[in-house]
């Protein structure tokens, strides 16, 4: 401890591990700083970065720090908005509501009644005339016996096989799809995408009814959510409706490549048919489901009016 230039004599013992050096009696400017076993002088590296306090400017209180703006004020401070741009907004929401109001109060129930009318054209009855592969049977060859040894001693369980019949089509041509289907499918699918911009219309003006968050009263808010997750709903239905034709094309063409491939597979044919058949009802089907939805958010929307417009009450008369 000689280097240090103290001594545990001329100390003082102030904690476990701690030793405080007693005044120095020839008066230096060297003294030294011990904290836990450990020194330090006034002009060593520690001393000189130590972290100063801070200067204020002449003129001013130095009792006091200066009061500087902090990021949390700035944060908490009201967003203010050009008012061209706060212009555009308010015209925007005005036309949103005023198209969105004539579309429950007019354009929902005219769909309704033509849509209604639409399904009822599209009859069960139908189903035979949009076949457009038609299974022929023609004249059946003479019986043969069935395969295997013993094809002499059973001519009762033969197998009878016909002639294959010519396709329609030579090499190279087109092989069209089913007409009946495609002008049905292409009457639907402009409904369907007008159904989904019109509920998106909807939505957005709910939306921005829709007010600030609050303790309490919200009762009117939750009817606005309720409509908005039924719009929604509405609008991802319509969309998968639209994925269902292609599903359909491609099973077809699949089919149909098959009939290509093995004239002589009758199964095929019955398939096709199966599957025009099953599309023509499922075309019809949501046909169905788009009248339904106008007609269930017009009667939604029409019955709840006064809390999508006003879902909080200002009127605390009721509560006493």
């Amino acid at each position: 401890m000689q280097s240090l230039g103290w001594s545990r004599d001329r100390a003082v013992r102030a904690s476990p591990g701690s030793w405080l050096p007693l005044p120095r009696t020839d008066g230096g400017a060297s003294a030294r700083h011990f904290r836990r076993g450990r020194a330090w002088s006034v002009g060593s590296w520690w001393w000189r970065r130590r972290p100063k306090p801070p200067t204020w400017q002449a003129g001013k209180d130095r009792s006091s720090p200066p009061q500087l703006s902090t990021p949390l004020e700035a944060m908490t401070s009201p967003l203010k908005l050009e008012q061209d741009v706060q212009g555009k907004v308010d015209s925007f929401r005005a036309r949103i509501a005023q198209e969105a109001e004539e579309l429950v109060s007019t354009f929902f129930p005219q769909k309704l009644s033509e849509l209604d009318s639409r399904v009822q054209e599209l009859r069960l009855q139908d189903l035979s005339r949009i076949r457009s592969v038609p299974v022929s049977e023609p004249p059946a060859a003479p019986a043969t016996a069935g395969d295997g040894p013993n094809r002499d001693l059973q001519p009762l369980q033969t197998q009878s096989v016909t002639k294959v019949p010519v396709l329609p089509w030579g090499e190279g041509q087109l092989l069209r799809s089913n007409q009946h289907l495609v002008e049905l499918i292409e009457r639907v699918k402009p409904e369907i995408e007008l159904l989904r911009e019109k509920c998106n219309t909807v939505r957005m003006w709910v939306q921005l009814l829709i007010p600030k968050v609050e303790d309490g009263n919200n009762f009117g808010v939750s009817i606005q959510e309720d409509t908005v997750d039924q719009l929604w709903t509405v609008e991802s239905t319509a969309a998968s409706y639209l994925r269902r034709f292609s599903t359909y094309y491609n099973t077809r063409a699949k089919l149909v490549s098959k009939i290509v491939k093995y004239p002589q597979v009758e199964d095929y044919r019955r398939t096709v048919a199966e599957v025009d058949e099953n599309e023509y009802l499922s075309v019809r089907q949501i046909l169905l489901h788009v009248r339904n939805q106008y007609a269930t958010l017009h009667d939604v929307i029409l019955k709840n009016i006064e809390k999508i417009k006003t879902p909080r009450s200002t009127n605390t008369d009721n509560l006493y």
